[in-house]
């Protein structure tokens, strides 16, 4: 969260010399981080990131509290002021409960959704433009003036970090004849228009509140109703201040993907005991520019007031943290200025925790806070005195990265998507949505489950970048989400490379070079192209399992299986029609767990052989549809003395294979190398009904 502060509304609160260059820089050493800072009109304003655990520093008075508690510790003097907690209330809420009070309210609300309520009636008031030094301090921070009423909830909101809302009085619709208010939750598929025209479905359990006719008129906690809004006639007002339960904020506004800063707030839960602060504040400004005079008694509804709790932390684990033992006196500065009550001994530091400081709840985070205005810059660094600590890294990531790093090297692209998908994917790949874990709350219809296959979020990339380029080879090294009923989901990492075009023997070589750098090569007995059948006749490498039939059939025509390592093939054209492709795709598909699991990062070397290769090429005539890869297998396998077979050339029936062969213990002659061409001629014939082809 960031906010915007103006240094002239900052020091309203907070009493120093420090020059700007210097808040800045020591409000960033050991509290909030202030990003940049800028002048504008001779401002010096204050761009500070804060962190989500602080709602209390989003607001100007909570800035001002910790440069006040910071400042001291670079010698230079800082007072907190005009603090909303030091005042007496009491007091002031006593000439609001007279009887000549004329406007009533009719409140119900819930003490679980809506720990505390407050709310007056103004009347009288003059709805128009703001007073000149108003308009300039919301828009330094970054807030559009809009008239004097909104104006006003806007610069509570912005100084104390308590939103605020204005009802118009005279549309909030009475019941027995006194305008009613009601908080409830909400019931799935009631409608709300808010303040921006935007129509609401609500999905149910919301905040809300309706007034006595049943219209809703709030969306609590996110924005008003756009029926009760206040406009340029009117005359009465409902200001309006409270807290809610969070965990309700926070679900709603991203259920409805509407995010204010209100929300923001109110989902990180506010402080009750600042709420009639709020009020007196904004009674006052509200008389001051727009003239409004309190009509009704201040409706407080508070069942569970805050009570104070404690916190203690060793002085001995204090000292281990920090590296230094603080003085007495030292800790009780540093803390005090906070807001925290300490209580210091030899032994321990027991602290009475502010309301507004609801994130310190463990000894820990009493000692956070010494550490921070103590400043981590001053804690000396040591070497630790015990052995090193022993890592030991984990394979399956070393794998991935020297796979990502190969194939950023041999060309590709590499590309991130969202682990969620689409309804519309999940039934265009036909995956079975019973089996698929479904968000509860997704931001988008674009991300409703969790991706049990890469396929449809490859294909959705190619296709957005189709209009780019033409020749995409693009990759992806991300977990599918394998489903376990009632269980948490088996996260499988998996490689799937694309490529637009007839790319087949492409990714076949990737495949072979990917397979080679893990030191797992193909075992070619387990090659099994999709017009042979999905099983093999053969199966001497364990490692390899029959693929799923389902997944294979995602393939058109050409494919060809590795068993449980992965697939190759081009794209089925009914997903092509789907996804409105209008190119072949070929697809690579490898489960990266199971080559891990087979992997050897010890490479295996072969001395360079002292007599040389010889090498000569045979053609074969061959029958329509023939495997290459289990002939070249066969070919190689039919004499120790055939080093290598390689596809030199295909043209029509006729395949062309370039044999290697190589002794280790002599120079290899025609005599030699005859009876072995003709055990490799007849073995073709025999096995794959192959002749040699003659001139």
């Amino acid at each position: 969260m960031n906010i915007l502060v103006p240094d002239s509304w900052l020091r309203e609160f907070l009493i120093t010399k420090a020059t700007p260059q210097q808040i800045k820089e020591y409000l960033s050493l050991c509290g909030p981080s202030v990003e940049r800072m800028h002048e504008e009109d001779g401002e010096f304003i204050y761009d500070i990131e804060v962190t989500g655990n602080r709602p209390d520093s989003m607001s100007i008075v909570g800035i001002a509290r910790e440069a006040a508690a910071i400042l001291p510790r670079f010698e230079i003097a800082a007072k907190l002021q005009n603090d909303p907690y030091s005042q007496n209330y009491a007091q002031k809420v006593r000439p609001f409960e007279a009887n000549n009070l004329t406007k009533k309210l009719v409140i119900k609300t819930d003490p679980i959704l809506n720990p505390r309520w407050t709310s007056v009636v103004m009347d009288n008031v003059k709805v128009g433009p703001s007073p000149v030094w108003l308009q300039k301090r919301l828009e330094a921070t970054g807030i559009r003036s809009l008239n004097t009423i909104v104006d006003v909830t806007n610069y509570i909101m912005r100084a104390y970090g308590q939103p605020v809302h204005a009802f118009d009085y005279d549309q909030v619709l009475p019941k027995n004849g006194v305008s009613t208010m009601i908080l409830r939750a909400s019931k799935k598929g009631e409608r709300v228009i808010t303040l921006d025209g935007k129509t609401h479905i609500l999905p149910g359990d919301d905040i809300v509140i309706e007034d006595g006719s049943g219209r809703l008129i709030d969306l609590c906690g996110i924005m008003g109703a756009q029926n009760s809004s206040v406009k340029s006639t009117t005359k009465t007002i409902v200001l309006f201040m409270q807290t809610y339960e969070p965990t309700h904020i926070r679900k709603t506004s991203m259920s409805l993907a509407h995010r204010t800063e209100a929300a923001d707030l109110f989902e990180k839960g506010l402080d009750p005991e600042l709420v009639l602060p709020s009020v007196l504040k904004g009674i006052e400004l509200i008389a001051q520019v727009a003239g409004g005079k309190v009509s009704s008694k201040i409706y407080d509804i508070y069942p569970k007031p805050y009570k104070s709790s404690t916190v203690s932390a060793s002085r001995t684990k204090s000292d281990a943290y920090i590296g230094k033992r603080l003085k007495d006196k030292e800790i009780a500065d540093i803390l005090k200025p906070l807001g925290f009550q300490a209580k210091v001994t030899k032994d321990s530091i027991t602290v009475t925790v502010p309301s507004f400081r609801r994130d310190v709840t463990i000894d820990v985070d009493i000692i956070e806070e010494l550490a921070r205005i103590y400043g981590y810059h001053n804690i000396t660094s040591t070497l630790p005195d015990t052995a090193p600590p022993v890592v030991i890294p984990d394979q399956s990531l070393s794998w991935e990265e020297e796979i990502k790093v190969r194939l950023r090297d041999w060309g590709y692209t590499e590309t991130y998507t969202y682990s969620m998908i689409s309804e519309e994917l999940m039934d265009i790949f036909g995956l079975d949505k019973s089996k698929a874990y479904k968000i509860a709350n997704p931001l988008s219809n674009e991300w409703v489950y969790m991706r049990p296959s890469l396929w449809p979020s490859m294909l959705s990339t190619v296709k957005q970048n189709m209009n780019i380029t033409q020749n995409l080879r693009l990759f992806e090294l991300s977990m599918v989400y394998d489903y376990r009923r009632g269980d948490l989901p088996d996260e499988k990492p998996v490689l799937l490379i694309a490529w637009t075009g007839d790319k087949f023997y492409e990714a076949k070589g990737l495949a072979e070079a990917i397979l080679d750098l893990l030191g797992i090569g193909i075992p070619a007995e387990s090659v099994i192209p999709a017009n042979a059948g999905i099983q093999s006749t053969k199966k001497l490498d364990p490692r390899v399992k029959p693929e799923d039939d389902k997944q294979l059939d995602w393939y058109g025509a050409q494919r060809l299986s590795f068993g449980s390592f992965g697939s190759i093939g081009l794209v089925h054209q009914k997903f092509l029609d789907a996804l409105q492709i209008h190119t072949p795709v070929t697809i690579l598909e490898l489960d990266v767990a199971e080559l891990v699991k087979y992997a050897r990062s010890t490479k295996q070397y072969i001395p360079i052989p002292k007599y040389p290769a010889s090498y000569e090429d045979l053609a074969f005539v061959l029958p329509p549809q023939t495997p290459v890869g289990p002939m070249i297998a066969a070919l190689k396998s039919a004499h120790s003395l055939v080093s290598d077979v390689s596809l030199l050339d295909q043209f029509e029936t006729t395949t062309t294979f370039h044999i290697t062969y190589l002794s280790l213990e002599k120079n290899l002659t025609t005599e030699d190398i005859r009876p072995i061409r003709e055990k490799l001629i007849a073995m073709a014939q025999k096995k794959f009904n192959a002749q040699l082809k003659t001139v």
